[in-house]
C-alpha cells in the first residue's frame, strides 16, 4: 500500500514540475534538493469557494474523502498554495484525468477551496512544511513528499484509518448456518491484487493492478512473474491497470486465458482484452482482440457464460458532468457497458445491437458505472454483476439482453455532495437492480457456491466487500441467502473481524472459498473452511 499511496500523492496533489525524465528509475540520480514550500495564498472570495466546494463534491471527493485507501484525504495534507494545486491539476496522474473535465472557471472555483483554511471555508490546509524531492524504486521521475517540521514525521504517511496488518492466523469466527470458520493465510506478498483465477491442476493466478500477472504452486508464490503478460498501463489512477483473467471454457485442452487490462493512448488510456495461451512457464501467442475506441474508461470484469460467449464490462466515466456520465447511457460508446464476444474478440451476429448503425455490435447491456464483479449464475445460466454507486445504492444485477441499468439516470444512492442521483425509484426503460445496498458495501468480486464442503451454503452468492458505507475497516465477505426465485432473503457478513478491504472472492476446485484482500503491499490471500467444533 505504501508505493501505491506515495504514487497516488505524488501524482494527484504534489505532481512533478517537469515532465518525466527519460532516466530510467535504476540509473536515477539520489535524492535532491530540498526546498521550502511557499506560503499558502490569501483566501478568496467566499462566493468562489462555496462554487469550489460543490465542484470538488462531483469531481474530488470519489478518491479524496478519506474514507478509502484510493487517495490521501485532502484536509490532512497541507500547505498547497494555488500555484502548487493549479500544477497538480495539470500534471499526469489521476488529478489530471480529472482536470480534463473541468472548464476553466470550475478549475479556478476547486482550486480557491482547497487552498483556502477550512474556517473560512475551504478544505483546510494548515502549516508550511518543507519539500523534498527524491527518486525512489519502481519510479521513473522524482517523487515530491512534504516534511512537518514540528515532529519531522514524512507526509503522506499511512493514515489512521489504514488497516492494521494481518497476524499469523488462523482466525476463527462464527456463521449463521455453518457456525464454526476457520480462516488462513495461504501466501503474502501480494501487491493490490485485483482477481483471483484457479487452474485445473489446483495452481492459482493473481492479477496484480501495476500489471504483474503472479503464479502460486502448493501454497507457495512463485516470486518472479508470469512472463508474456501484456504492457499495462496503471499509472492513470487507481481505476487503471491490469483487472481481470479468466480462462476459456476448453482451457484443459486449449490452454487459453483472456486479460482484461487498461492499454497506453494518450494521457487516458483505453480498456483492452488480450488472448494468449499458457504452455506450463509463460503466456505465449498472445495478441490483443478487443480494443475500446473510447479513452476515458475503467476497470474490467470478465466472466464466460453457458452460451460460450465472453462477458466483460467496461466502466464509464462515473463522476463528472451530466453529459460525461451520460455516456453510459449511449449503445455508440463503450462506456458504462457490459459487452458480449465471441471467444476471438469479434461481435456475435445475434447480439442485442448488432446490425445498428447508432451502436456498438459488441454491446449487450448499457447504463453502468463500475462493475468490478461478474460470475454466471450456475442454476440460471445467466450473467450477475455487481456494481459500485457513489453514495449508497451498490448493485448486484442480472445482465440481460439490451437491459438498460440506469446510471446515471436512475440509483438508489447519491452523489459525492449528498444530492439525491434520482428523486424516484423507477423509470420506465430501466431495470431496477436484483439487489440494492444502501449504506454501500463497495462489491468487488462475486461467486456463487456449488460445493460441498459447506452444504448449508449451496446456491449462496459472496461478494467481496471492501467497506460498510464510509466507515474504514469494514470490509468483508456478504454472504446472499436465496429462496427459490432467487430472491434475497437474508444477507451474512462474514470475516468482518478481520479489518480487511476483500477485493475477489472464489470457489477452489477443493470447494474452500478464497478471497484476496486488497490492502496495496499487505494484500494476502485467504482460504476459508470450516473450524473445529467448540
Amino acid at each position: 500500500m505504501k508505493r501505491l499511496f506515495a504514487l497516488l500523492a505524488a501524482t494527484a496533489l504534489s505532481g512533478c514540475t517537469s515532465a518525466p525524465p527519460t532516466t530510467d528509475a535504476a540509473s536515477a540520480p539520489a535524492p535532491t534538493q530540498t526546498a521550502a514550500a511557499p506560503q499558502a495564498s490569501a483566501p478568496a472570495d467566499p462566493t468562489q469557494v462555496a462554487a469550489g466546494r460543490k465542484v470538488y463534491d462531483t469531481f474530488c471527493a470519489v478518491c479524496h474523502s478519506g474514507a478509502d485507501d484510493t487517495a490521501p484525504e485532502l484536509a490532512t495534507l497541507h500547505s498547497f498554495n494555488h500555484d502548487r494545486v493549479s500544477t497538480a491539476l495539470s500534471d499526469k496522474g489521476l488529478m489530471a484525468l480529472q482536470s480534463k473535465m473541468l472548464n476553466p472557471e470550475q478549475r479556478a472555483q476547486v482550486i480557491s477551496f482547497i487552498t483556502t483554511p477550512e474556517d473560512l471555508g475551504g478544505n483546510g490546509m494548515r502549516t508550511v512544511m518543507t519539500v523534498k524531492e527524491e527518486y525512489r524504486e519502481g519510479f521513473a521521475y522524482p517523487v515530491r513528499s512534504a516534511r512537518d517540521p514540528r515532529d519531522s514525521s514524512e507526509v503522506p504517511r499511512a493514515p489512521s484509518w489504514a488497516a492494521p496488518k494481518l497476524g499469523d492466523g488462523p482466525f476463527d469466527s462464527e456463521s449463521w448456518e455453518q457456525r464454526h470458520l476457520r480462516t488462513s493465510i495461504v501466501t503474502r506478498g501480494l501487491e493490490a491484487p485485483r482477481a483471483i483465477e484457479f487452474l485445473p491442476n489446483g495452481d492459482i493466478f493473481i492479477v496484480e493492478r501495476a500489471g504483474a500477472l503472479r503464479i502460486i504452486r502448493n501454497g507457495k508464490l512463485d516470486p518472479t512473474p508470469v512472463a508474456g503478460t501484456p504492457k499495462v498501463a496503471a499509472n492513470l489512477g487507481i481505476a487503471t491497470g491490469f483487472m481481470d483473467l479468466v480462462l476459456h471454457p476448453d482451457f484443459k485442452t486449449n490452454g487459453i486465458v483472456y486479460m482484461s487490462y487498461h492499454k497506453a493512448r494518450g494521457d487516458l488510456g483505453q480498456n483492452a482484452i488480450y488472448r494468449g495461451r499458457w504452455d506450463g512457464k509463460a503466456i505465449v501467442d498472445g495478441k490483443d482482440i478487443f480494443l475500446s475506441d473510447d479513452v476515458d474508461t475503467f476497470y474490467s470484469r470478465m466472466a464466460f457464460g453457458a452460451d460460450g460467449k465472453l462477458y466483460a464490462s467496461i466502466g464509464g466515466p462515473a463522476l463528472g458532468t451530466d453529459a460525461s456520465m451520460m455516456r453510459a447511457q449511449k449503445p455508440d460508446d463503450y462506456g458504462g457497458k457490459t459487452l458480449r464476444l465471441n471467444d476471438d474478440g469479434t461481435a456475435p451476429k445475434d447480439n442485442p445491437f448488432a446490425g445498428r448503425k447508432d451502436a456498438n455490435p459488441e454491446v449487450f447491456t448499457m447504463g453502468h458505472r463500475i462493475q468490478l464483479g461478474m460470475a454466471m449464475n450456475p442454476w440460471t445460466k445467466e450473467i450477475w454483476a455487481s456494481e459500485n454507486a457513489p453514495y449508497g445504492g451498490d448493485e448486484v444485477n442480472i445482465l440481460r439482453p439490451a437491459g438498460n441499468y440506469g446510471w446515471p439516470v436512475l440509483s438508489d444512492g447519491r452523489y459525492y455532495g449528498g444530492k439525491p442521483i434520482s428523486e424516484a425509484p423507477v423509470k420506465d426503460g430501466i431495470t431496477r437492480p436484483h439487489l440494492s445496498y444502501v449504506p454501500s458495501i463497495a462489491p468487488g468480486g462475486i461467486a456463487f457456491y456449488t460445493g460441498d464442503k459447506f452444504p448449508a451454503w449451496k446456491g449462496n452468492l459472496f461478494i467481496a466487500g471492501m467497506r460498510m458505507g464510509e466507515t474504514p475497516r469494514t470490509g468483508h465477505i456478504q454472504r446472499v441467502v436465496f429462496n427459490e426465485k432467487w430472491e434475497s432473503v437474508r444477507n451474512e457478513m462474514l470475516l468482518l473481524d478481520l479489518h480487511q478491504r476483500i477485493r475477489d472472492v472464489a470457489q477452489g476446485p477443493d470447494g474452500y472459498l478464497y478471497a484476496i484482500t486488497d490492502e496495496g503491499a499487505d494484500s494476502v490471500l485467504l482460504k476459508i473452511e470450516p473450524g473445529p467444533e467448540k
